[in-house]
């Protein structure tokens, strides 16, 4: 009887095995990589936000201090990042954590004031992690493509108009983004190779401003 029940689990084992999903879609959770990634950092910078940033090939340090990637597909100024990030953290304090958030929020077709008031929520949260904060303006869309959806250039100038009051409000620095040139994307929404390199060169030289302005 013992020897039937060890084939049973045996075989049950093996069909686990054969369906568990291979490849990139058996990767850790995001919230375990960053944990992992922060676990020996010190004094880090933390860049936090959507896919954007979770597809940026940020450099591996600056200032001297390490860059940990927190990106998070699917990320809203309202998703509990700093939840996330606070048990990912623990006691440790980053030197910097740098928040770019607002595509998915224009499609959810949240309200500027509705942005305005979750954003600031989230940095007020942050706040408690880290000794200074940034925020990076929306990158725009490029209407036509086909992952535009329910965004609008409206909805993320508006979101960009606030970020100034957000930042003020919460003693976050800003960071601007430069105007982006025609193919800036690869769908409307994520970055192409030419739209990602503006985009880490604006966050890596706010970065450098806010934390070692004179080298």
């Amino acid at each position: 009887m013992n020897g039937v029940r060890i084939g049973i689990i045996a075989s049950l084992l093996l069909v686990v095995w054969i369906v568990w999903p291979k490849g990139e879609q058996s990767a850790p959770p995001r919230p375990l990589l960053i944990k992992s990634a922060l676990k020996e950092a010190k004094d880090p910078v933390i860049v936090l936000g959507d896919s954007i940033v979770r597809q940026a090939q940020l450099p591996r340090t600056l200032c001297k201090r390490p860059v940990v990637n927190a990106g998070i597909d699917g990320s809203t100024a309202s998703s509990g990042l700093d939840g996330m990030l606070k048990k990912a953290i623990g006691d440790k304090k980053a030197a910097l954590i740098v928040v770019s958030l607002g595509l998915n929020d224009a499609e959810t077709r949240d309200s500027v004031e509705s942005y305005r008031r979750n954003y600031t929520a989230l940095l007020t949260a942050l706040k408690t992690m880290t000794t200074r904060l940034a925020v990076v303006a929306v990158t725009p869309l490029e209407p036509g493509k086909p992952d535009v959806g329910n965004r609008t250039p409206q909805s993320v100038d508006g979101y960009n108009a606030a970020l100034p009051d957000i930042a003020r409000d919460t003693g976050a620095d800003l960071i601007a983004m430069p105007a982006m040139p025609a193919g800036f994307t690869s769908d409307g929404i994520h970055l192409s190779e030419t739209g990602a390199a503006i985009w880490t060169k604006a966050v890596s030289d706010g970065v450098t401003a806010t934390l070692c302005p004179n080298g």
